[in-house]
Formats: structure tokens, C-alpha cells, sequence
């Protein structure tokens, strides 16, 4: 069976989405009075901070 790869590109786009949904459901979890939804709502913010700065330094290696 043949599997498609993916690139780095791809790996980096998902792990921030996933960071965008952390910090979403974290301000979701925090508005409705859970103790840890500020912590989720962080760990995703830097999830997706971290991610878009992957990707913009990924980006900046590929165009020269």
C-alpha cells in the first residue's frame, strides 16, 4: 500500500492548528469556571505561537 509522507510543512501546520483548538477550548474551559482551562488555554497559545514561528522560519529557508 502506498502511504503519502508528510513534510514538514504539513507537520507544522497541524501541530498549530492543534495549538489554536488548545487555546480555544482552554478560554472555553476557562469561561465556564474549570481551575485548569487557563492552563490548557497557555499551553495552546504557546503550541501555536511556536508553531507559526516554525513555519515562518521554514518558509524564510525556502525562498531564499
Amino acid at each position: 500500500m502506498v502511504t503519502w509522507s508528510w513534510g514538514h510543512r504539513e507537520r507544522l501546520l497541524f501541530l498549530g492548528w492543534l495549538g489554536v483548538l488548545l487555546a480555544v477550548c482552554g478560554t472555553v474551559a476557562m469561561a465556564a469556571g474549570v481551575p485548569s482551562g487557563s492552563g490548557v488555554a497557555l499551553a495552546g497559545a504557546v503550541l501555536g505561537g511556536w508553531e507559526a514561528l516554525g513555519l515562518w522560519l521554514w518558509k524564510r529557508t525556502r525562498t531564499g
